[in-house]
């Protein structure tokens, strides 16, 4: 005890001097020479907080956080109350209001959105979706003027437009690939992207379907954005310009659907939810196959074939063995000689080619006038042939054209089995054959690297074409082919109706690709009896798989007219085309049953150059 009492006396006595040298300043905190070395006591730490102190901050600061949030809860709702009355007494006014505040909501959707996953993804929908119902609840509760009507839109008259403003167009189950919708006229959509397909009649009367599969893809101006997706008032879809209706667009898939015949009834289904399709299926209510198919309306519908016409006919003509050994044949001896080919050909082109480019023509025996005619007419105008390069399928062409000062490339091994006479008409086996040459020709020039304009021998020039083609300001320029449009809409041409007599390529890889698959794909054209056929169905396939970038130029265009022309427009086109009101390019004497028909028209226009002596 004693011990114990020294000690305590012994702390009160430091902490007096402690305190003692805190307070008067005299000596220092730290140790020095003056202690001797020692170090002197520390100093002490001021007293702590009581718990009292700390729950009292606690309640005062719990009551001034209640309060605050309870005069904002009451502005808010005091906000709300102030909507059921109009803002203004014009109607406009109000639905303009409404249409703001959900398009508030919509950016603020977007925004997260974007924060969580850059706006893309099946997470997005999921989530755009949850936070629609977590902003509709919470409007539903606070603000119920917004949303009074609900989803079946009951409200007064005077408030229709407000009460529809977060009725959505499509339901959620279809949110996934469909949240909004516009229209554009079909003219302004074409006059702004070139589909390189022709654009057909009553264009500017007509309207085209805009769906997006995201509000991040709907048009920036905001009402707009709103009525695409909402509908505001149960107003129409609304109509806006293709500049507008894309600008937000990363992506735009589309698809050229016919107008059925008056007698079928056509359904289109969009298929969300599922990989990409880049091709059609169709479905019919078809009995039986093929040229035996026959279209019954109460017959299960079944996929079928494009060119099954609407009575069920189905005019797809598979090869048969006849026409698979022919083309092996040719192609045997395409690839046993191709290199040799390709050197021999090779010289030819580098001494003809102007800027790259190559006129190209085939011709046999049975056409030889019209390759007469085709240069008779060229010279007598005054343009240069020098760059034209033909190959002749016989040794009588091939001397004919060399006599007429014209460069040749005859290739026996590959022509030997091309028929000398002309087809008696138009797609028999004969014309089928000849069609092959076209086909060899245009393949073996574009592979060594040159751009072609390939033409017909019924072809007559009025001015240069390449003269259009080379034209770098040209608004056409960026594509890699181009075609005379052949006029004829029937279904085995769809979508482009390129005419096969009448073309322009730029050599690449795309139109290489095109090309080669063309020779590859010889049992077809002489199964079907049509060059042109298979080509644009090739042509189709290419702009999906590869992006060829095709050109039609248009039969409602004045530069490039032919036989559709001659045929169906006599009272219109081709009578100021006699008088001169019309300066084309070229005129393609095409849409004729055979070469009698050709040289009877080309007579009656004054088009034929050639003495009948010479014939």
């Amino acid at each position: 005890n004693t011990e114990t009492k020294r000690n305590r006396e012994q702390k009160q006595t430091n902490d007096g001097g402690e305190m003692r040298n805190f307070n008067s300043g005299n000596n220092p905190l730290l140790p020095s020479s003056s202690s001797g070395g020692k170090s002197l006591p520390k100093a002490r730490c001021p007293p702590r907080l009581s718990a009292v102190t700390w729950i009292s901050i606690l309640v005062v600061s719990c009551c001034i956080s209640f309060y605050t949030g309870i005069l904002m809860a009451w502005t808010v709702s005091k906000d709300c109350r102030s909507e059921k009355q109009p803002s203004s007494s014009s109607p406009v006014l109000n639905r303009l209001s409404a249409q703001q505040q959900s398009t508030t909501t919509t950016d603020c959707t977007n925004v997260c959105l974007n924060a969580v996953i850059g706006g893309t993804g099946e997470l997005a929908h999921k989530l755009e979706g949850k936070l629609d119902d977590i902003i509709k609840q919470a409007l539903e509760k606070d603000c119920p003027s917004i949303t009074e009507g609900g989803e079946n839109g009951s409200s007064s008259s005077n408030n229709h437009a407000t009460t529809t403003t977060t009725t959505k167009r499509f339901p959620k189950s279809v949110s996934h690939y469909v949240n909004g919708m516009v229209r554009i006229n079909r003219k302004d959509l074409f006059d702004t992207y070139d589909f390189g397909v022709p654009m057909n009649s009553n264009a500017e009367k007509e309207d085209v379907l805009m769906l997006y599969d995201t509000k991040r893809a709907m048009p920036s101006d905001k009402q707009l954005k709103h009525t695409a997706e909402f509908g505001v008032g149960g107003e129409m879809i609304p109509l806006t310009d293709a500049k507008s209706a894309t600008e937000n667009c990363d992506s735009m898939n589309v698809m050229f659907v016919k107008s059925p015949q008056a007698s079928q009834r056509q359904c289109v289904a969009i298929v969300g939810g599922q990989y990409q399709g880049y091709h059609i299926q169709r479905w019919m209510r078809l009995v039986g196959e093929g040229s035996k198919g026959k279209q019954v309306s109460d017959a299960p519908l079944r996929i079928t074939g494009r060119l099954t016409q609407a009575s069920g006919y189905d005019e797809f003509l598979y090869p048969n063995q006849k026409n698979l050994h022919f083309h092996q044949k040719i192609m045997k001896d395409y690839l046993t000689n191709l290199d040799d080919i390709k050197l021999e050909l090779g010289n030819i082109l580098k001494k003809i080619a102007v800027k790259n480019t190559v006129i190209v023509s085939t011709v046999n025996k049975g056409q030889s006038e019209l390759l007469m005619n085709l240069v008779c007419s060229s010279r007598s105008r005054g343009f240069d042939l020098g760059n034209l390069l033909l190959f002749p399928t016989d040794l009588f062409s091939k001397e004919l054209a060399e006599g007429m000062g014209i460069a040749t490339y005859y290739a026996e091994k590959l022509m030997e089995n091309i028929p000398q006479e002309e087809a008696a008409r138009y797609g028999d086996a004969t014309f089928g054959h000849i069609m092959m040459a076209k086909v060899i020709c245009v393949q073996l020039v574009s592979e060594l690297g040159y751009d072609i304009l390939f033409q017909d021998v019924d072809v007559i020039w009025y001015k240069d074409p390449l003269e259009f083609f080379h034209d770098p300001t040209s608004a056409i320029a960026n594509f890699d082919v181009y075609f005379q449009d052949d006029g004829n809409r029937q279904e085995r041409y769809a979508p482009y109706s390129a005419n096969s007599g009448f073309y322009y390529i730029r050599s690449n890889q795309r139109s290489r690709l095109l090309f080669r698959t063309m020779m590859y794909s010889g049992d077809l054209i002489f199964a079907c009896r049509s060059h042109q056929q298979i080509l644009i169905t090739l042509l189709a396939e290419a702009n999906s798989l590869s992006g060829l970038r095709v050109k039609v130029l248009s039969r409602d265009e004045d530069d490039f007219p032919g036989g559709y022309h001659y045929h169906m427009k006599r009272d219109s086109y081709m009578k100021d085309f006699v008088k001169g009101k019309k300066d084309p390019y070229i005129f393609h004497m095409s849409w004729t049953l055979n070469k009698d028909d050709k040289l009877k028209f080309l007579k009656q226009m004054g088009m034929w150059y050639v003495i009948d002596e010479c014939v």
